[in-house]
């Protein structure tokens, strides 16, 4: 009788260690990011800045974010996750604690760059950690908990830093991250397994699946990454991943001023408002994945494939990754409908507890899409996961930053109705074209690639 060869040595409690340590990880830019949010106002008083300089400590770091995961995820992929994670971590810390002892306002812009740098490694690498240890179906699962962190930061970060901004300064917002940068850098250094399946493989005994060779220096570069973007269905995704980021993410940043100017709270209290959205957040995210994983299963079942928990069947790769993407209009469904009502409730200064509950679907919604699209991703790339996620990443952050610099002028001139309308819309057209992918994916990738289950 043959030996059974896992697709992972680690054990079910080692993995649920991982994907909470990578989670918690990925919690950390966003967190960086929005916790500050509150405090911007305090950050311009104290620099006599103009609000259009003060709001680049917000779009630097957006902008670094887009940007260096996809040299994090490189490496990542050419010296394995855990050394990458330190050193990120590392960095990020670094990068906290001259943003607190910052004395001018060009001080804080450059150390905000190098904060986000370090906060980013996860952003790209995470997913492939993920598909590390886990097998195609029930990757989406373990997505749906890891994505858990990123999600949550844009909620938990105002509550965060409006209390932490509004009774001990805004300079403590970053000791406090500081602080939690040095946590997660112990975490990983001391309970962090390597898991890159190449260097695993060379340790244990395990399924030769999703094991990427050695890169060389031409390989290992981030411009290749870029370039993947060619493929229509890469384009396609990507697309509808940025618009649907953005507006979120623009959603999430206005929300300050929503709550302060249209509803009158208080700098705390308005971080606690943001709590609906990471609710949703955490309910879209656990069940999206979910979902994902029980629509492959079902598609390898009407195949009579025969499921197998232990091991990859060879046969799996005959269920197009598109099956994944099949539930992703519920999701993208729900975000479109909670956006528009939510622009004209604060158009209309409508009451606060509506257009809270509509923020608990925004969050659920975008979730819900962003398993289906993620998972997608790492299914037709398995073997570069880390890079195909740092290129996602980019395509996102790039847009949102562009939204965050427009969104102020938007409100000027047509007000919040209009500009979630306009939002609404752009986005609304990415889902139409998206679209394509689902219903013919699988011929688009035979015709132009990429291949499922090929490398970058």
């Amino acid at each position: 009788m043959s030996k059974v060869v896992p697709y992972s040595p680690f054990s079910t409690r080692t993995r649920a260690v991982i994907v909470i340590i990578t989670a918690l990880s990925g919690l950390v830019s966003p967190l960086a990011g929005n916790m500050f949010y509150p405090s911007i106002q305090r950050v311009r008083d104290d620099f006599h800045a103009s609000q259009t300089a003060v709001t680049w400590t917000v779009t630097a770091y957006i902008i670094a974010m887009a940007v260096f995961p996809l040299v994090w995820s490189n490496l990542a992929d050419q010296f394995g996750r855990k050394p990458v994670y330190a050193l990120s971590m590392l960095v990020y810390t670094s990068g906290s604690i001259g943003c607190a002892l910052s004395h001018n306002l060009t001080a804080l812009i450059a150390s905000r760059v190098v904060q986000s740098a370090g906060a980013s490694a996860v952003q790209g690498a995470g997913a492939g950690t993920i598909s590390d240890i886990y097998p195609r179906e029930k990757r989406g699962t373990a997505l749906g908990i890891y994505y858990l962190g990123p999600l949550l930061g844009p909620c938990l970060g105002p509550l965060i830093g409006g209390y932490i901004g509004q009774f001990a300064g805004w300079r403590w917002v970053f000791w406090a991250l500081a602080i939690w940068g040095g946590l997660m850098l112990l975490l990983v250094v001391l309970l962090l397994p390597e898991t890159h399946r190449r260097l695993v493989a060379a340790k244990h005994e395990i399924e030769q699946i999703n094991i990427p060779p050695p890169l060389s220096f031409r390989s290992n570069n981030p411009l290749r990454d870029i370039a993947t973007i060619r493929y229509p269905v890469v384009a396609l995704v990507m697309l509808h991943f940025a618009m649907i980021f953005g507006a979120y993410f623009t959603n999430a940043t206005g929300l300050p001023l929503a709550f302060e100017n249209i509803y009158g709270l208080s700098q705390g209290i308005s971080g606690v408002c943001f709590l609906p959205s990471g609710v949703g957040c955490i309910v879209g995210s656990v069940i999206g994945g979910r979902v994902t994983d029980i629509l492959l299963r079902r598609h390898r079942r009407a195949l009579e494939t025969p499921a197998d928990d232990t091991k990859v069947s060879a046969d799996a790769v005959k269920v197009p990754a598109e099956v994944r993407l099949k539930a992703m209009w519920l999701g993208t469904g729900l975000f479109l409908c909670a956006l528009i009502i939510g622009g004209w409730i604060l158009e209309h200064r409508l009451a606060l507890a509506g257009f809270l509950v509509v923020q608990f679907f925004i969050g659920a919604g975008m979730a819900f899409t962003f398993q289906c699209l993620g998972g997608y991703l790492i299914d037709i790339f398995p073997a570069s996961s880390a890079r195909i996620t740092g290129v996602q990443n980019l395509c996102r952050s790039a847009w949102a930053a562009i939204m965050v610099q427009i969104f102020p002028t938007m409100l000027r001139s047509i007000g919040w109705g209009w500009s979630y309308s306009v939002m609404f819309f752009i986005t609304l057209g990415s889902l139409a074209l998206v679209q394509i992918v689902v219903f013919r994916g699988s011929m688009l990738r035979e015709r132009f690639g990429p291949r499922e289950g090929k490398g970058m």
